[in-house]
């Protein structure tokens, strides 16, 4: 293939990954290094030159911010990596697991060590049982069987970067990661971010909606009480497992 014909297929090709906004959305780190290792790849083949790879990687790295300046917002919904337990609402029983995107009944596992699978289908979560292909609905943390029946999936538990990390409980020690990561956030400091994302993520709090944690409003703000958070834990019920 010409080398003008390859540059631009493979200009074409990163630009796909960089348009995807759904990947980018679901894992706006995995997103930023996929665009980089093309990069990285193209460099390397010489079709394009230092400059220009420059130039690319700061557009993967702008797309980068912004999804996570948009994700700051965005209401509490299901993390991959995440460790749930799956709480019956209308009896508070504890009838499974989630680890990692694989669910375990509570009475023991399947022939195969596992009993189901979390998909994402775009925007759609669905966990697919082995037993039968049955699929349920995800919506933000409530798995819906078809019945109707709603079950609550309560995070104990987040898988970070090959280390399993207990949610964070503790209010002074949130703020203190909400801190370090607003001024990451500010620097551009994308290492020391993408390891505090995923902790607030499955923190037991969130940012207060009234006052959004913002310095002018957070003091006098009675919906947080002055902290700029609020807890989770009182919006779903809490494990007895």
């Amino acid at each position: 293939m010409p080398p003008t014909e390859l540059k631009k297929e493979w200009l074409a090709k990163w630009l796909r990954i960089l348009d995807d906004n759904s990947s980018r959305m679901d894992n706006p780190e995995a997103h930023r290094t996929m665009c980089r290792w093309e990069t990285r790849d193209m460099l390397e083949a010489g079709v394009i030159d230092e400059m220009e790879q420059f130039e690319m990687d700061e557009l993967a790295d702008a797309a980068y911010w912004h999804a996570v300046e948009e994700l700051v917002t965005k209401p509490v919904g299901y993390t991959y990596g995440g460790y749930y337990d799956v709480i019956q609402r209308a009896t508070s029983e504890c009838v499974g697991y989630i680890r990692s995107n694989t669910y375990y009944s509570a009475i023991g596992p399947g022939a195969d060590g596992f009993d189901g699978k979390v998909f994402r289908d775009k925007a759609d979560l669905r966990l697919v049982f082995r037993s039968d292909n049955q699929a349920w609905a995800i919506n933000g943390l409530v798995l819906t069987a078809p019945t109707g029946e709603l079950y609550d999936l309560v995070q104990t538990a987040q898988f970070i970067y090959g280390q399993v990390y207990p949610v964070i409980c503790d209010a002074d020690t949130y703020r203190a990661l909400v801190d370090c990561a607003q001024v990451a956030l500010e620097c551009r400091d994308f290492e020391s971010y993408r390891k505090a994302r995923p902790l607030l993520l499955s923190a037991q709090f969130t940012k207060c909606g009234a006052c959004l944690d913002r310095f002018g409003q957070r003091e006098d703000c009675s919906n947080c009480a002055g902290n700029g958070f609020v807890s989770t834990a009182g919006i779903q019920p809490t494990s007895s497992a």
